[in-house]
């Protein structure tokens, strides 16, 4: 009975170790909610006059699971590192892409963020993607 218990205890505390938890400092979109925002769009401006920066950006699935994106601007590219592994019906892969830009388009009552120029294509990556509703 008791290493039963202790293999309960065990399960339980492993079972809530893959939560991701955003920090203060992430970008957050869960749902069309957004919180942070203003670190992203510091960091576009950041890219645009040439100066270091990084940001996080968390994108909530349907499910609730994180996908987490890192950018970090260094040395006129932006690399891209995109984590799946925490959506339960993703790819379950990380990611690294280098950019040449990065564009905030607004269409059709949506607010797109997206990558352009990635390893050396016209390949685009969204960044994260915002009603305007």
């Amino acid at each position: 009975m008791r290493k039963l218990y202790s293999t309960f205890i065990v399960l339980f505390l492993l079972s809530g170790c893959g939560q991701y938890s955003p920090s203060k400092h992430d970008v957050v979109n869960t749902h069309g909610n957004i919180e942070n925002l203003r670190l992203l769009e510091n960091f576009i401006e950041n890219v645009s006059m040439d100066r270091d920066s990084k940001v996080r950006v968390v994108n909530y699935t349907d499910e609730g699971d994180p996908i987490i994106h890192d950018l970090n601007y260094s040395n006129d590219l932006i690399t891209s590192v995109k984590d799946t592994r925490e959506d339960e019906f993703g790819d379950q892969l990380v990611m690294e892409n280098v950019c040449e830009s990065i564009k905030k388009i607004d269409k059709n009552n949506l607010t797109f963020y997206q990558l352009q120029g990635c390893n050396g294509k016209e390949t685009v990556i969204h960044v994260t993607i915002i009603s305007d509703d």
